[in-house]
């Protein structure tokens, strides 16, 4: 999958999670059907051939490369998204920037109760 195809996928993962957030009453999407986020893992992760007289090590290290390159792309295209919108939204001159969303999430994700999200 090249990465336009990657970004696109993840902007409608971020588009159905906002979605879903605000509208959760319009979630009817029974719980064994997988959201975008499964598909999109599931297309996303390599296929990998593997063969028979490979040893322990080879093919650990052949799995973490591939998966590896895999993760690592779709990191890439959800950092991509998030500079997209935080510079669209830090433009606005809002009361808050994107910046101090990032610390405030920081500071929620170390509740020991468990990480208030979204905040809205």
């Amino acid at each position: 999958m090249d990465q336009n195809e990657v970004i696109k996928k993840v902007v409608g993962i971020l588009t159905e999670a906002y979605d879903t957030f605000r509208h959760p009453e319009a979630d009817d999407v029974p719980e064994d059907e997988p959201n975008l986020m499964g598909q999109f893992l599931t297309e996303a992760m390599p296929k990998i051939e593997l063969s028979s007289d490979s040893s322990l090590q080879e093919v650990a290290d052949q799995v973490g490369r591939e998966i590896g390159l895999a993760v690592t792309q779709l990191a890439a295209a959800f950092a991509a998204a998030y500079v997209e919108l935080a510079l669209v939204h830090d433009e606005s001159d809002p009361a808050t920037s994107s910046a101090e969303v990032l610390r405030d999430m920081a500071i929620r994700a170390e509740d020991p109760d468990g990480y208030d999200w979204p905040r809205a």
